[in-house]
């Protein structure tokens, strides 16, 4: 196991957990957001080598964001997208596009237009060049404080008024398609978690209302299960379609506690609950052989069978709040409360090709 950067015993790299997700390219290269830098990292063998830093104007509550074209965007606490190459050179001057939310990613299409999550609300549009008009693309006065996904043409994203939206994107303003009078994406409270789609072509999100749920195509509810405590990170599907999601049951006078719980993607039930160390805010990284990681809030990080069964854990020795990612064969990268990063090794040689296997998986 290495850790990035070597700490000086009780003193933290950053004065901000690293709660992002890295993006990966090439066979062993990656990039993640460190304090107020956007660093590019190599493991080759059993080394680590950083190989570039950009700064950022601040720090990045969210994740970078890799685009079809190589190009990596951030949205970093002073309020301007930047996009920056592989080798850590800018591509475009940074854009205004205001302070970032906390819970939010850029999300970038296949023709490389990025969309950012206003502060005041709605949705904003940035151009593959870093063209920006500075009003809304998608107009209201609710926040998205949450990642969404891009599917056939439509941006899903949870909204602070309760309901999944599926934003229309091919045209010069973005269009709800689901209509809310049909209650079509509707939950029961305001959604902070990124959505995942299923194998069926369902979107699954987590509710702050303790539900997971799955939506049709339409925006039609296709099935709700109860999941008792928070579920603060994204859900993810296997290849068989099955979910996995973290829970974390926080009770006044009792000791916190954290499940990562196992839904059967067909009859929406749970096939198992595994009991973890404490909380769990992580989003999992489901690997090409099916082993499920994730990290909990007591600091530990677990590799489970699809059944359930563990294969091994890892004290790290401060909370794991981050989505995972393997980053090159064999190599399992999370980031911690305390501002670094740990890599171990692993049994997958990547992630899975399959399902929605990870945070901001396409």
């Amino acid at each position: 196991m290495w850790q990035f950067p070597k700490q000086i015993p009780g003193q933290a790299y950053s004065t901000t957990p690293l709660r992002g997700c890295p993006v990966a390219f090439g066979k062993t290269r990656f990039a993640a957001c460190l304090g107020n830098k956007l660093v590019g990292l190599d493991w080759k063998g059993a080394g680590l080598e950083q190989i570039w830093e950009c700064e950022l104007g601040g720090h990045v509550p969210g994740s970078p964001t890799l685009g079809s074209d190589g190009l990596i965007r951030i949205h970093s606490g002073d309020g301007w997208l930047h996009c920056v190459d592989q080798e850590g050179g800018r591509v475009w001057e940074p854009v205004p596009v205001g302070e970032p939310l906390g819970w939010a990613a850029p999300i970038v299409d296949l023709n490389n237009l990025t969309y950012i999550s206003g502060y005041a609300g709605g949705i904003l549009r940035v151009g593959a060049r870093g063209e920006f008009k500075n009003r809304p693309y998608f107009r209201t006065r609710q926040k998205f404080d949450s990642t969404g996904l891009i599917y056939r043409g439509l941006l899903y994203i949870g909204c602070e008024d309760a309901f999944l939206y599926a934003i229309a994107i091919s045209e010069d303003e973005g269009r709800n398609s689901w209509d809310q009078l049909e209650d079509r994406g509707r939950t029961q409270w305001f959604i902070n978690s990124a959505p995942a789609l299923g194998n069926d072509s369902t979107i699954v999100v987590a509710g702050r209302d303790e539900n997971l749920y799955g939506f049709h195509p339409d925006g039609r509810q296709a099935w709700k299960i109860h999941i008792p405590g928070q579920m603060l990170a994204a859900p993810v599907v296997a290849a068989n379609g099955d979910v996995y999601v973290g829970v974390s049951l926080l009770r006044t006078g009792r000791r916190d506690q954290g499940k990562l719980i196992c839904i059967d993607g067909d009859s929406h039930r749970v096939r198992w609950e595994y009991d973890a160390r404490g909380p769990v805010e992580s989003t999992p990284v489901i690997g090409d052989d099916q082993v499920v990681y994730f990290g909990d809030n007591a600091g530990i990080i677990h590799a489970l069978r699809a059944d359930g069964h563990c294969l091994w854990r890892q004290q790290v020795r401060s909370p794991v709040r981050s989505a995972g990612h393997i980053v090159g064969p064999n190599r399992l990268v999370f980031g911690l409360d305390n501002g670094t990063m740990v890599g171990l090794l692993c049994s997958s040689g990547g992630v899975s090709k399959k399902g929605w296997p990870k945070y901001l998986a396409r």
